[in-house]
């Protein structure tokens, strides 16, 4: 009998993929191919596949196995191999080959049995703001969690996380990025994501929008698309979330699969070579804003891109009308767009969803 078949009869293990299933159908949780769970069994921490989609956790096999505490050593002592969890997959339980999550070392630093991690997009709406620690800390009083600022995911956020949060942390707000829970079951871990969500959600919304025929009729034959979804249409016809909107990227997942930021239609610019130039940049953008009419996307979007379309309209009206936000630096966006990780991840996404 092998490891996974005995940690397929263990009932938290089943749970797990019930809720992982139940996180990854959510698009308030998880988008596309975001997210990750986890669970520690004896000397093997199984956490989802980079790539894969957990709303496919009940129909697939997506867990990897690695050697945690190993990994987790290895963070502890700086030792360079941590940077590719590799070295530390089980690869007899492994049989696909599959690549564990770039966030396997964040699971493995937290003690708990099992981790949840989304990019719930309330909590995303808390993290962006240039007060998120002071606004996190009003809304989560009396909850075991630490704000953790942003790190590139991985290695450089399982150190964040190391530094910031002290024992005990059971909930982890990772500054312009998302959530993270852990306890000692699957419900516990649950509970205490939508407790938080609850607590981030915010009383009223900015709404939504239709998509404009005339908008349509204007992108017919461009290879361009109005993205399917009514608070991402919003934004090109409310001044503050077009403002939210015009910048440099916002949190990591945006960037990875939608390229950085957004690309606004100025006063004066033809919409043609906007769309034109949007698409042959060297990291193309894939959201285009023309204030008042709408914003569209390439008709070649994968299902991963279309996800994160519509979380970017879902993040924006969730931000308080009075708050500002912090968006990742130059520097962060160009580490992001470089990294193998993610380029393996992108890879995935060009062949499938």
């Amino acid at each position: 009998m092998t490891l996974y078949s005995e940690l397929q009869s263990n009932p938290e293990f089943t749970a797990l993929r019930a809720v992982s299933a139940e996180l990854g159908s959510d698009p308030l949780q998880v988008q596309g191919p975001g997210g990750n769970t986890s669970i520690k069994s004896g000397d093997l921490m199984w956490v989802k596949a980079s790539g894969t989609w957990l709303s496919d956790a009940l129909s697939t096999d997506l867990f990897v196995p690695v050697y945690h505490e190993a990994l987790t050593e290895a963070l502890a002592a700086d030792d360079g191999r941590a940077d590719d969890v590799g070295p530390f997959t089980c690869r007899e339980e492994n049989p696909s080959g599959l690549r564990a999550s770039i966030e396997a070392t964040v699971h493995a630093s937290m003690p708990a049995t099992v981790v949840l991690h989304t990019h719930c997009v309330a909590t995303i709406a808390a993290a962006v703001r240039t007060d998120a620690p002071a606004f996190v800390k009003s809304k989560l009083a009396g909850l075991p969690y630490a704000f953790i600022p942003y790190a590139k995911p991985g290695i450089d956020l399982a150190r964040a996380i190391r530094e910031h949060a002290p024992g005990g942390t059971q909930i982890l707000i990772l500054g312009n990025h998302g959530l993270v829970t852990c306890g000692a079951t699957v419900t516990e871990a649950h509970n205490l994501l939508q407790e938080v969500s609850a607590r981030l959600a915010p009383s009223s919304l900015a709404g939504s929008a239709g998509i404009d025929d005339a908008f349509q009729d204007r992108l017919s034959g461009s290879g361009w698309i109005p993205v399917p979804h009514g608070p991402t249409q919003k934004i090109a016809h409310n001044a503050r979330l077009l403002m939210l909107a015009d910048g440099r990227t916002l949190y990591p997942d945006h960037l990875v699969f939608l390229g950085p930021g957004v690309t606004i239609v100025r006063e004066g610019e033809q919409l043609t070579d906007v769309l034109d130039r949007a698409g042959q940049q060297q990291f193309p953008s894939k959201l285009v804003i023309v204030p008042g009419h709408g914003v569209a996307m390439p008709d070649t979007a994968t299902a991963s891109d279309i996800a994160l379309a519509r979380a970017l309209g879902d993040v924006l009206v969730r931000i308080a009308p009075q708050a500002t936000v912090s968006r990742l630096s130059e520097d962060q966006e160009a580490e992001l767009l470089d990294w193998d990780a993610e380029v393996y991840r992108q890879s995935l996404n060009k062949a499938g969803r």
